[in-house]
């Protein structure tokens, strides 16, 4: 129907078994989102669906979408930007791609993005144990790769004229974050389901978006945190569907200061930058919910 936008919110997981991305799926009218499914979703499944979903969708994908130019520096010299970066790591081995991460480690430590630096949540890329983001990151940019080939629109890249589906890197504890939730603790530990259950009792309110059928996903969300957080992904597509404004954006600058990172230089350009570290998209309102035109 016009006016209705699909939406995906992604859990992804790099694992080699290959058995914990989830993935929600609604459509969104106006302010409201009808979830039509919550479920466990192999990777090839799921790059096959984001090929052929309709070029009005908005995907939310909940892994880093590149790597430090530091470490790009290293791995292929002279890159710009993040296709190139994906089209390398189509054409390598996991196992040779860990050996580049430990070498490079071992000697520069595990820097953040720039755009990690916003968020207080965040680990690097480069990080692998608890978490280990290493693996969700480099099979996330090889599957990047035949999704820009197909014409999928990635921000913060140019779009090109490309009329594929719009794939979001996203963070729900960022997101959670934002809305004024936990979002920390949910996951394990012994105050786990309570946070989940306050996660699940406020989403609608905090972050302006209606869930009419939410409860039927309830139980789910309550015994899976990856279900949870690919609900929470879908809600943040849905705030970019309706208005990109109320994200952080890349600045066509040095960017602002920030608790992590000091002052940058003011010889550099966030926008530059995030064209090949990727940017990770998370709302910038804080314990508010964000009043969504109809």
């Amino acid at each position: 129907m016009a006016g209705e936008t699909v939406i995906l919110g992604v859990d992804y997981s790099g694992a080699q078994a290959d058995k914990n991305t989830w993935v929600t799926r609604g459509v969104l009218s106006g302010s409201t989102i009808e979830l039509m499914s919550c479920e466990s979703t192999p990777r090839a499944q799921l790059a096959a669906l984001l090929a052929s979903t309709p070029g009005t969708t908005v995907a939310a994908l909940d892994f880093p979408f590149s790597v430090p130019a530091d470490f790009a520096g290293q791995w292929l010299p002279g890159s710009e930007a993040m296709p190139e970066l994906w089209e390398a790591a189509a054409a390598m081995e996991f196992a040779d791609f860990m050996a580049l991460r430990d070498s490079f480690v071992a000697e520069n430590g595990e820097p953040l993005r720039r755009g990690d630096l916003y968020f207080p949540e965040c680990y690097s890329c480069l990080h692998k144990t608890n978490p280990n983001m290493v693996p969700m990151t480099f099979r996330g940019m090889q599957m990047l790769d035949g999704l820009w080939r197909a014409g999928c629109q990635l921000p913060p890249l140019p779009d090109q004229g490309r009329t594929g589906p719009l794939l979001l890197e996203s963070m729900p504890g960022a997101a959670l974050r934002a809305f004024g939730l936990p979002f920390k603790g949910y996951k394990k530990g012994q105050h786990a389901v309570d946070l989940r259950r306050q996660i699940l009792d406020g989403l609608e309110s905090r972050s302006g978006v209606t869930i009419p059928n939410l409860a039927q996903f309830r139980d789910h969300c309550m015994g899976n945190d990856d279900c949870l957080d690919s609900v929470v992904a879908a809600v943040a597509a849905c705030l970019w569907s309706k208005d990109p404004a109320v994200f952080r954006q890349p600045q066509n600058g040095p960017g602002d200061a920030t608790k992590r990172g000091g002052t940058p230089s003011p010889d550099e350009n966030e926008l530059a930058t995030a064209c090949l570290e990727g940017w990770l998209y998370a709302p910038v309102f804080l314990n508010s919910p964000v009043s969504l035109p109809a």
